[in-house]
C-alpha cells in the first residue's frame, strides 16, 4: 500500500512511472534536468526542484513522466517536503506537447492525490504557482 492518498478510486494497480525531464516552455537555463530521476526512486528523502523564484511569473514549470503500463491512470500522487505550491496534472501524446487538463489545479501539500483519467503516453506535474522553488519528492500513479 502506497499509503497517504487520499483518492476513493485510486485502490488500481500501481503503475511505474519513469522520468523523461524536466519542462520549462518560457525559460533557457533548464530546471534541474539531472534531478528527474529523483521524483520517481522511491525514496522521499531525494527530490526534483524548480530552480528557485524571486517572484515567479511564468505560466508554469513542470516534471514530465512516462507511465510504463498501457492501461491508463486514475491517480497521481505527488508527495513534497515544500508544500503550498500550486500544481495539475497534464497529459499528451509526446514528451513536449500537453494539450489536455488530466488533473484539476490544487494546493500540493505533504501527500495530494489528483484524481485523473488518461492513458496518454506522458504526464506532466505542471506547477503553476510557487514560492521561492518547489520540491517533488515521489510521484506515484495507480491504474
Amino acid at each position: 500500500d502506497e499509503g497517504g492518498g487520499s483518492a476513493s478510486t485510486g485502490n488500481g494497480a500501481v503503475v511505474p512511472l519513469r522520468a523523461i525531464s524536466a519542462y520549462d516552455p518560457e525559460g533557457g537555463d533548464g530546471e534541474h534536468d539531472e534531478l528527474v530521476g529523483d521524483a520517481v526512486d522511491g525514496d522521499p528523502s531525494t527530490y526534483w526542484s524548480t530552480e528557485t523564484y524571486r517572484d515567479f511569473s511564468k505560466d508554469g514549470v513542470g516534471l514530465v513522466l512516462e507511465p510504463q503500463r498501457d492501461d491508463g491512470v486514475s491517480t497521481v500522487t505527488v508527495r513534497t517536503d515544500t508544500p503550498g505550491f500550486t500544481a495539475e496534472i497534464k497529459a499528451g501524446d509526446s514528451p513536449t506537447s500537453f494539450p489536455s487538463t488530466a488533473g484539476e489545479s490544487t494546493t500540493v501539500e505533504g501527500t495530494t492525490t489528483f484524481e485523473v483519467d488518461t492513458d496518454a503516453r506522458y504526464l506532466l506535474v505542471w506547477i503553476t504557482a510557487l514560492d521561492g522553488r518547489a520540491h517533488v519528492n515521489e510521484v506515484t500513479a495507480r491504474s
